[in-house]
């Protein structure tokens, strides 16, 4: 008897887990305590520093999880700055996020304020480890390629981490996280100490990578590791537009037209979407086989503006 009261209870649990959950994606968050743009909050004043207006938008739409993707706090993230001026504005989710490490975190020496702040949010202080959220599995990585023991190219403690939990991974949908964009059209273009990363990502049809680092939003098709579409790829969102600043590549750099728009060039392939002009959060609803998506920029003509959804392989 004891035993069917057990198995009926365990049923019932797993019955009660949801069946699509909400993500809250955005990196580049806080500006230093002493940054003199603070002064300059306001879109009228230059926009910069919009860190507790962007976070009111991720309160807002009450996720599941904040993922953040790194940068937390600039500029020197000090004890005192993440509980000054992180705390008030994402930190009302500390509790809910799962924080990836930016390069802003390694200012501090191993990142050891990062790590003191978010506790036992961090699974590893190793910067990568996965973990489950709804029915999706959730891959954290670090592309901080230096401070990571063995870097982040084939063969590393990493990658053939990353191998191992994919080989056990039983879940149909999969995304994964890492500070530096593999892809992008943004100041820094395509990162390649993520290659091999991405490439193992592809190998096992991992379904989306998420990036910060760059100061802007964006969107790119699923790609394979040559950058060329591929209806398997992984499909890579940038979302850097936590607050700090957002800002258009300079035009006219063999990569970008006159108006700052990206131009594609060979390994550097065009986004389906992008913004340069606006902070602001990704939302994932995340399904048991599909996800939808819905960019939420701050004081734009439209409240959501890139949308649209698909299913897992």
């Amino acid at each position: 008897m004891i035993i069917v009261i057990v198995a009926l209870l365990l049923v019932r649990c797993e019955s009660s887990q949801p069946a699509t959950v909400r993500v809250v994606a955005v990196g580049d968050m806080d500006c230093d305590p002493a940054d003199p743009d603070m002064d300059k909050n306001t879109k009228a004043l230059g926009d910069l520093c919009r860190h507790k207006a962007v976070s009111d938008i991720a309160v807002a739409l009450n996720p599941t999880i904040l993922l953040g993707l790194g940068d937390f706090q600039y500029e020197l993230p000090k004890a005192a700055a993440y509980r000054t001026v992180y705390g008030p504005t994402y930190g009302r989710l500390l509790n809910r996020t799962v924080p990836v490490f930016g390069n802003q975190e390694y200012k501090i020496q191993d990142a050891n304020t990062f790590t003191a702040y978010f506790g036992n949010r961090i699974m590893d202080k190793k910067g990568y480890w996965s973990q489950q959220v709804g029915k999706w599995h959730i891959l954290v990585l670090n592309s901080n390629c230096s401070a990571v023991t063995g870097g982040c190219g084939t063969g590393s403690p990493q990658q053939e981490w990353l191998v191992e939990d994919l080989k056990a991974n039983k879940t149909k949908c999969v995304l994964a996280a890492w500070h530096h964009p593999r892809w992008s059209t943004g100041i820094n273009g395509p990162d390649p100490r993520a290659a091999d990363l991405y490439k193992t990502l592809f190998d096992y049809k991992v379904d989306l990578v998420l990036s910060g680092h760059e100061a802007d939003y964006e969107r790119f098709a699923p790609l394979n590791p040559d950058g060329t579409p591929d209806p398997h790829g992984v499909r890579q969102f940038v979302i850097g537009t936590g607050g700090q600043a957002h800002y258009r590549p300079a035009p006219n750099d063999d990569t970008h037209d006159e108006q700052g728009n990206p131009i594609s060039t060979t390994g550097r392939p065009t986004s389906e979407y992008v913004d340069y002009d606006h902070h602001g959060v990704l939302e994932l609803d995340l399904s048991p086989d599909s996800y939808k998506w819905s960019f939420h920029p701050l004081e734009a003509d439209s409240a959501v503006t890139d949308t649209g959804s698909a299913k897992c392989y």
